[in-house]
Formats: C-alpha cells, structure tokens, sequence
C-alpha cells in the first residue's frame, strides 16, 4: 500500500499560526482588562474590536475554513468511520489530557472535586464527545471546564459532516455551491427566526459554511501563482481594498457580522497566497511553521486556562506595563510549554 503524503502549504500553516495568536492574545485582554481590572489594553482591544470587523472572530473564521481546505486536499477516499476515528483520535486525545490537567487544577484552587455543581453524570458524554463547551453556550448545562471553548465542539461537527460536505461537493459542485450560498444568507439574515439560544458567529449552522468554502476553494488556494497575470494583479488590489475598507471604515455596515467576516476571512486567505513563494524560499521559516503548526491545537486547547490560571495566581493584582509584558510573555512560554507536553502525551496513546 503507497504511504500517504500530506500535501503541505506553507501560508495556510502560518495563517493557522496567526489565527491561533490573535485569539490568544484577544483571550489575554478579555481576562486581565475586561473580566478583571489588571491593566488597561484598551489600545489592543481598539485593534482586534472594530466597527465592522472582530478579529478573534475573523481568527477562527481562517482556522475553519483552511480546516475544510487541508481536508479536502489531503483526502484519502475512506470511508467515513475510517475519516472519523483517525480525525476525531487526534483532536479528543489532547483535549482529555488537557481536561484532566485542569481538572486537577481547579480541584487544587478550590480544595474540592465538588466544581460542577450537581450536573447529571449522564451529561459527561457530551465532554467525552468534546462538545460540552459548545452546547453549554447553546444554554445546556455540562461538565464543561471551558477547554476548547465552544470552537472546539463546532469544528468536531464540522468535522462529522465533513464525508457528505466533499461528496457533494465533488458530484454537484455548483449547484451545491448555490445552495449553500442560499442557506448561508438565509440564515444569517433571517437569524432571529430560527430561535437559536447560541450567538451566530458561535453557532455551527452559520459556521459550517465557511469550512465548506474551504472544501470548495481547496483547488484554487492550492494553485501555485508564482507567475502573476494581470487579472491576479487586480485581484489582490481589489481584496487588499476590502480588507482594509471592512477593517478601518467606522461606520458599521449593515451586512451581518458573519457575512462580513466570511468576506474578510476569504479575502485575507487569497491575500496570503501570494506568501507561498517567499515562505518556501527560508527553510528557518518554513521549519517554525512546522513546528507551532505541528502543536496548534494543543496551544488552543491549553492557552486559556493557563491565562486564567496565571491571572488567578497573582491574585488579579493591578500590573505595570512592564508587568503586565512580562506576564504575556509567561502566558506564552507555558502555553507552548505545556502544548509540547500535551502533543507528547497524546503521541503515545
């Protein structure tokens, strides 16, 4: 049986990198400026919080759909229980082990196992399954600790529709191109009609379609551009000019937010595609990328509780600017730290 070669590309890797720290560092405001008093990052949460456009958002937007891309270029024409098992081992042995660590955590600070007040057992399932962040932000109480967020659960359901989403993809392509397009804007516009409890940049029906768009542009985002014609030339000017009109206008345009981001996100991958050429031409590069690609989502999996747990350590204290750099900085090493860790771990099981 031939190996299996995974198809590498390198501004996909790094986009996944940024993604991963912007909402890392969007994590870090929200706790030591927004939650707790520690310093004022005002001058970051300007940056990642626009009128038009938040960034954290745009963030797992990017990770979404280039999800959907890397699939779609590294299909192995198995079977769904075959997808499913060798997909779903690989994100659900990092996040148990990251689980346990801060279950034990939370037993330390608050001297009892006692943490989740009275939930059903029968509800650790859906914690087994990696969705209890995403339906406890659907308002259902579970034995969430918050690892993984809700994003962690909306890519695994991604993930699970992942086998039908390329099959139709590749049979009817454009015409389920059409209706996906259809039911992207009629749920976006139309979303108070459906009653959904969860906000819509969190839910995985508006979400689904940007990893679809993933599987759909897979073939365009893996064309290699390095002769640029007249018409690319063009097209990035027009997309540079999106980006940046969407990110600076301050008055808010009245599209829904998904539909914006959607916008962005698609925009600012194509944009990057003109990176690929560059990035391969320095090794030191395209290894770093290799790297922090090879541990992201343990670092997605581990960097907010570790925010939290630093920020719970130090009491909530008011910081300098000094201080307050010093314990990003320290956010940051034992994130990666501990990601390591946790990517070892999860290797030998």
């Amino acid at each position: 049986m031939r190996e299996f070669v995974k198809k590498r590309i390198y501004y996909l890797d790094l986009l996944k990198i940024i993604s991963i720290f912007i909402v890392f560092i969007y994590h870090i405001m929200m706790d030591m400026y927004v939650v707790h008093p520690m310093h004022n990052l005002k001058f970051i949460e300007s940056i990642i919080v626009r009128p038009n456009i938040h960034l954290a958002m745009v963030a797992c937007g990017i990770f979404i759909m280039i999800s959907g891309t890397t699939l779609a270029l590294n299909n192995r024409d198995e079977g769904p229980l075959e997808f499913y098992k060798r997909r779903l081992v690989r994100v659900l042995i990092p996040f148990y082990i990251a689980y346990i660590i801060y279950f034990i955590i939370r037993v330390i600070n608050s001297k009892t196992i006692y943490i989740f007040g009275g939930v059903p057992k029968w509800k650790f399932i859906f914690t087994v399954l990696g969705l209890d962040e995403y339906l406890f932000a659907n308002g259902i109480k579970t034995f969430t600790l918050g690892v993984g967020e809700w994003f962690l659960g909306c890519i695994i359901l991604c993930y699970i529709a992942y086998p039908l989403l390329h099959f139709l993809n590749k049979k009817y392509r454009n015409i389920f191109f059409v209706i996906m397009t259809s039911y992207y804007l009629l749920i976006n516009t139309k979303y108070d009609m459906f009653h959904f409890t969860i906000p819509s940049h969190l839910n995985f029906f508006c979400q689904v379609y940007n990893f679809y768009l993933g599987i759909f542009l897979s073939s365009y985002l893996s064309e290699n551009n390095s002769e640029k014609k007249t018409s690319e030339l063009i097209l990035n000017v027009a997309l540079l000019f999106v980006v940046i009109f969407i990110y600076f206008y301050a008055v808010i345009i009245k599209i829904p937010d998904n539909i914006k981001t959607t916008i962005f996100v698609i925009s600012t991958i194509f944009l990057f595609k003109n990176f690929e050429d560059i990035i391969c031409k320095s090794d030191i590069f395209k290894n770093g990328i290799k790297f922090f690609n090879s541990i992201s989502l343990e670092i997605f999996l581990v960097h907010h509780f570790v925010i939290y747990q630093i920020d719970f350590m130090i009491s909530y204290k008011r910081t300098s600017g000094v201080e307050t750099l010093i314990i990003i900085l320290l956010d940051f090493a034992i994130t990666i730290i501990l990601a390591i860790f946790v990517n070892k771990i999860s290797c030998f099981m």
